[in-house]
């Protein structure tokens, strides 16, 4: 069945009452139509990113202006699927090739009681303080253990493992959501490498930051992506910054010049970093009056020459799917959706699946 919006083929996913949500913490977050497309061609699981970061301001919603010409700082919004955190997640795809047996008794989430994803890059999913695994092929690698003093915010790979040559580097980027370590990583594969993670303090004063001489507004990374090699990082208060390998080691070599935040004024917002096609893109969900209703949706490209991000009219063929734990870009011609829309879920889980439509800028249900 296709994902078509009409009587016979609307996408629906029923939504769970609290205590089913918490004893069915599934992942990923996707229309169950999306997942059986996923399920049948499996190179597609490769598209699917991470959850991204909710934040809010420190004060009352910002308004653009010249009174206020510099908007107040961001803060994590600590409610963020609290409940979720509290159960392992249940991987919720049975490839095809696998078969459901197979899927069942290689990944028996008996022995990991306390597992959670807190990556997906190229095809890969990262648990915390575990494994690296492909749950196409059921290959996985193991890390090093982790120093629990530090903490695992979410973890990001440089690169797909399926494009691996004997000269590519790939690395396991984990952000820590302090600056002292900024983030920690791990090199997976390629040069010469270790079996530990390696730290990374960050003494660079974020900018966007109201008083550059305290010592704490260096930099605290929240977001990120792995793209062609590179790592693209937002910190806490917006502000992009690039992460490459030199000589096997991790480091900062350039910062964006304008603070990634949303044009329009709000109380809460919800940012995720999407590879889609050729292009990272980051969409702002954004919370005007209730910090679980959306109220406004904002779509912005990055130009990785530039390090701008230049806000986006149309996504043309394209179809943007944002679940509670994940993110995804699809094909909507290829999938048999809407095009130039974005569908999502609010963040309590209990209104079901939005879209926002950019030739409209119309928010329904779907």
């Amino acid at each position: 069945m296709g994902l078509k919006e009409n009587k016979e083929s609307k996408i629906k996913q029923v939504p769970l009452s609290n205590k089913e949500a918490n004893s069915q913490n599934l992942w990923p977050d996707l229309p169950q139509q999306l997942l059986h497309l996923i399920a049948r061609e499996s190179t597609s699981f490769r598209n699917i990113c991470y959850k991204g970061v909710t934040k809010s301001w420190r004060a009352e919603s910002y308004r653009c202006s010249s009174r206020n010409p510099t908007p107040p700082w961001l803060q994590v919004f600590l409610n963020d699927n609290k409940g979720a955190a509290k159960q392992p997640h249940i991987f919720n795809i049975a490839f095809k090739q696998l078969g459901f047996w197979y899927w069942k008794r290689c990944w028996d989430f008996d022995r990991y009681p306390k597992l959670h994803f807190l990556g997906s890059s190229h095809g890969i999913l990262v648990a915390k303080g575990h494994d690296v695994w492909n749950p196409v092929d059921g290959s996985r690698w193991r890390l090093p253990p982790w120093d629990s003093r530090n903490p695992f915010l979410c973890a990001f790979l440089s690169a797909s493992p399926w494009q691996y040559t004997l000269k590519m580097e790939c690395f396991v980027l984990v952000l820590t959501g302090i600056s002292h370590p900024a983030f920690v990583f791990y090199q997976i594969c390629g040069g010469w490498k270790k079996h530990a993670w390696i730290k990374e303090d960050c003494t660079i004063v974020d900018p966007n930051c109201s008083n550059p001489s305290e010592r704490r507004h260096f930099m605290r990374f929240t977001n990120a992506i792995g793209f062609k090699g590179k790592f693209y990082a937002l910190s806490l208060q917006g502000t992009l910054a690039v992460i490459e390998n030199i000589d096997s080691h991790l480091r900062i070599t350039t910062l964006g010049k304008k603070r990634a935040i949303p044009s329009d004024s709000s109380l809460h917002f919800r940012e995720l970093m999407v590879e889609s096609g050729e292009e990272v893109l980051l969409v702002f969900l954004i919370s005007k009056a209730s910090s679980n209703i959306v109220d406004s949706v904002e779509v912005y490209q990055l130009d990785v020459d530039k390090l701008t991000w230049n806000k986006m009219e149309s996504l043309g063929d394209r179809t943007l799917f944002l679940g509670s734990n994940c993110c995804m870009s699809v094909s909507a011609s290829k999938v048999g959706c809407k095009r130039n829309c974005v569908y999502y879920t609010h963040r309590s889980g209990d209104y079901g699946w939005w879209v926002y439509d950019l030739d409209k800028a119309t928010i329904s249900p779907s």
